[in-house]
């Protein structure tokens, strides 16, 4: 697998979330604080009350991925230039402690407790994705215009 380029390429990773918290509504931004205002917004977006808008989360996005690969890829990515003799890793803690995966939609690392505009029930994907997820997942990125040039030209560049 080739992983993408926000895996292990911070700032097309941070340009690419950034996208997300403004033209999607990706947050909240503390997901263990209230967020009163941040759940209402999304409430009255999907036209229904903040408990059930609370559910709906990257964790369960059909376009939130956590294959064993794109784990790799993650973690490979947090340790990159971090080797030498008394290096620890804590790549699997980080990935652990945030419920990391990888925003299919919106190219960026994604942490499970959040959640955005585009959220798609039936996930996360844990394992390879069926030819329906993935027609789902392209007419989304239509939908949004959440493909980005950048992740194709740090794709090129940093082949794994």
């Amino acid at each position: 697998m080739k992983c993408p380029a926000a895996t292990y390429d911070i700032k097309v990773n941070l340009k690419n979330r950034d996208w997300a918290f403004k033209n999607v509504g990706y947050g909240p931004a503390n997901p263990d604080e209230p967020n009163d205002e941040f759940w209402q917004e999304r409430a009255d977006e999907w036209n229904t009350d903040v408990d059930q808008a609370k559910t709906m989360r990257c964790g369960n996005c059909s376009a939130f991925i956590q294959t064993p690969e794109m784990i790799k890829c993650i973690e490979d990515g947090i340790e990159a230039g971090e080797e030498g003799p008394e290096h620890t890793s804590y790549a699997e803690d980080v990935v652990d402690s945030a419920d990391l995966g990888y925003c299919e939609l919106f190219h960026f690392k994604c942490a499970a407790a959040r959640t955005c505009s585009a959220w798609l029930k039936g996930g996360p994907i844990t394992r390879a994705m069926t030819s329906k997820q993935k027609n789902m997942l392209a007419m989304a990125q239509m939908e949004y215009g959440g493909d980005s040039e950048d992740e194709d030209e740090a794709e090129d560049e940093g082949e794994e």
